[in-house]
């Protein structure tokens, strides 16, 4: 659920625009901190998981998963040191993910940033840009 005054997706003609989802499990934020710093990258890449999970039960509330055509984008954003050069291995954690569960459909363009601090002191939030049947 948002955190905010703010939709968690939207859904015009055949596109849906999935806001930033933060690593919760069960109602919780895992994975905490910044990555080079607190956490390693392989924990970044779990938030990562955890993340693009978010993305596809929106997707799920939204049409069942087989009337989804294809993941367009998505955005990742690192809460990272300045030190830390693994933005995009952690968002492979995502991009694995997502082929893994929806296969060719999950063939994406996508951006990774590394940022100073993200909302809740998460580690990863990650938007989605999606196509449905």
């Amino acid at each position: 659920m948002p955190v905010g005054n703010y939709q968690a997706a939207i859904s015009t003609n055949k596109l849906v625009f999935i806001s930033g989802q933060l690593p919760f499990k069960d109602g919780k934020l895992i994975y905490c901190g910044q990555l080079g710093k607190e956490l390693t990258t392989e924990e970044g890449r779990q938030a990562a998981k955890m993340c693009a999970l978010n993305i596809l039960s929106h997707i799920a509330n939204l049409t069942p998963l087989p009337k989804l055509k294809k993941i367009i984008k998505i955005e990742g954003f690192i809460n990272s040191h300045p030190t830390f050069t693994e933005h995009a291995d952690v968002l492979n954690g995502a991009s694995d993910l997502l082929a893994g569960v929806l296969g060719e459909k999950a063939g994406h363009i996508r951006s990774v940033l590394g940022c100073s601090s993200l909302p809740m002191g998460a580690s990863v939030e990650i938007s989605a840009i999606v196509e449905l049947e």
